[in-house]
């Protein structure tokens, strides 16, 4: 018998190409993302609420401190005149006034007018002290403690009279206005 030489080499293997695993990911790593991304509109949505409530603190800030600034100016306005520039005068307090007070200031001005022309009235003011009574960003009550001083021709030597006076602002497009004085 003769046997046939085989042949030393082995036959190449056939393999079956491997089917690509899915390897899953961790439910927790899932999890772990969702948290993340959950606490990252948090803290956005956090941030954001904190820099709103900033800019509407920063909005009332300034209304609060233009409505005293303004409130200052009017009461500075209405407790000082000169004859020589009694118009000038009192059209800056009725260009600033509003309401029914517009009309009750428009009354007394023209009643005083003749009378400040005549006794050669001069009359300043010196702010002492003023602040909020209250205040938003439309409406405010300001307080002012003014001293007066007044000279005219039957009282030439300066008489100082000390005021008090609550002024009420509304807000008309944009600025604020003079709608209310009251003498405390």
């Amino acid at each position: 018998m003769t046997e046939t030489p085989q042949s030393e080499t082995p036959e190449p293997e056939i393999s079956e190409s491997p089917t690509p695993t899915v390897v899953e990911k961790p439910t927790r790593l899932r999890k772990q993302t969702l948290l993340i991304v959950a606490g990252a509109l948090v803290v956005v949505a956090a941030l954001g609420w904190g820099a709103f409530a900033t800019w509407q603190r920063s909005i009332d800030e300034d209304a609060r401190t233009s409505a005293l600034d303004s409130g200052r100016q009017f009461a500075t306005d209405l407790a000082t005149y000169n004859f020589q520039n009694l118009d000038q005068n009192l059209s800056v307090v009725r260009d600033n006034s509003v309401g029914e007070f517009a009309g009750q200031y428009a009354q007394v001005a023209a009643n005083l007018q003749n009378m400040i022309v005549q006794y050669q009235a001069t009359s300043s003011a010196q702010i002492i002290s003023a602040g909020l009574a209250s205040s938003d960003r439309d409406n405010a009550e300001v307080l002012v403690f003014l001293d007066q001083t007044i000279t005219n021709t039957n009282s030439p030597d300066p008489r100082i009279d000390r005021n008090r006076m609550q002024l009420s602002l509304v807000r008309e497009d944009g600025e604020w206005k003079l709608s209310n004085v009251q003498l405390l």
